[in-house]
């Protein structure tokens, strides 16, 4: 059963936008939020926090945020480095990518 979600959220995301509901699915069903929460933090960076360090870099931002997805990284935030996830594909890392960046600043 957590395949069949599994395969179902990744077939979800595509390149375009993704909205609040959809990434929520995504995250409950690839792990992400064991890890990382919106406002909360966890093991990782909250990713309001993510969005506020790279918004102004834009594109460029979100093609690095999509690479680090997919293959993981550390030091950027901490000690734990981060798993990564190799099986998304690149469209689906960026529209997720693109989906933190987005995030407005919490007032």
């Amino acid at each position: 059963m957590k395949r069949l979600l599994l395969a179902l959220a990744l077939i979800a995301v595509r390149a375009e936008a993704l909205d609040d509901a959809a990434a929520k699915r995504f995250f409950n069903a690839t792990g992400c939020n064991g890890c990382h929460a919106v406002d909360e933090q966890r093991i990782g960076p909250r990713f309001r926090d993510v969005a506020n360090r790279y918004r102004a870099e834009g594109e460029a931002a979100t093609a690095r945020l999509a690479a680090k997805i997919r293959s993981g990284g550390a030091g950027n935030w901490g000690l734990v480095p981060m798993v990564g996830n190799p099986k998304l594909t690149t469209e689906q890392a960026r529209a997720i990518a693109t989906w933190i960046v987005a995030l407005p600043e919490k007032p």
